[in-house]
């Protein structure tokens, strides 16, 4: 399995704060079954400046780490980039990271509103030649409240990931319906970690993975872990001819009622 969405570098953002930890922590995804991680510590302007050169630059000390701890770990730089006015101007002038440096970008909404005008923002960024991955939606409230807007942008190429803890049901049940529900209708294309320490929001995929399994079947549960990453690591789009997003119930009841 490879983990395209983890915090797993040292004193970056909210992430592990040294480097032993960040050495635990690819331990304890190498144990369970992960064989590689894309490092995507935070970027927001005002709280998490974490450009290019500088997520690059720590890739390559744990990668060091990693290889004098003969850890079987592969490691790759990108960035959980927020939703700012500076940030397709940072990804032209290449300040800001992309997933191992390819046309994929890791990109984290506001968790509370929806912005506005974010369905022409999303066309236009795709427009621009970037592949687009959305960061753990199924913890967007106006998500929560109205999935079938999820839907509508996956039908305009957005990728979705989200959270194995979310799936499990460790972030509440009405949050890991709409993850079972989203599997279903082929809304889903990454499982990841988004894994910040040892102790809690960890770095493990398999228990998520069998989950999945159960919901969609043992192909489709290994695209989100295995095939779809690697086309990011590879920087190529997904082939998704087979994978058509299925619509959602289009109502005004509670949908978590209605499912």
């Amino acid at each position: 399995m490879i983990d395209i969405h983890c915090h797993l570098l040292p004193g970056l953002d909210d992430g592990p704060g040294s480097m032993n930890e960040s050495l635990a922590m690819a331990r304890m995804a190498v144990a369970d079954g992960i064989r590689g991680a894309i490092c995507t510590p935070h970027w927001h302007p005002m709280i998490w400046p974490n450009q290019r050169d500088d997520i690059a630059e720590a890739v390559h000390a744990l990668r060091s780490r990693l290889q004098a701890e003969a850890i079987p770990f592969e490691i790759w730089a990108g960035s959980e980039l927020s939703l700012d006015a500076d940030l397709e101007a940072g990804l032209a002038d290449g300040r800001l990271a992309t997933l191992n440096g390819g046309s994929w970008v890791l990109l984290e909404l506001p968790g509370t509103f929806l912005p506005q005008g974010i369905e022409d923002y999303l066309w236009r960024f795709r427009q621009s030649g970037h592949e687009l991955v959305l960061a753990h939606p199924e913890r967007y409230s106006y998500i929560l409240r109205d999935p079938a807007r999820l839907h509508a942008w996956v039908e305009m190429g957005v990728a979705v990931q989200i959270t194995a803890a979310s799936l499990l049901g460790r972030l509440g049940p009405e949050i890991a319906t709409l993850c079972r529900v989203l599997l279903e209708h082929r809304l889903v294309h990454f499982l990841a970690t988004d894994s910040h320490g040892i102790n809690s929001r960890r770095p493990l995929l398999q228990e998520a993975f069998e989950a999945a399994v159960e919901i969609v079947g043992s192909h489709d549960a290994m695209r989100l872990v295995d095939m779809h990453p690697q086309a990011v690591i590879t920087n190529e789009s997904l082939s998704l001819e087979d994978y058509a997003p299925l619509s959602l119930p289009n109502t005004k009841r509670s949908w978590f009622k209605f499912w």
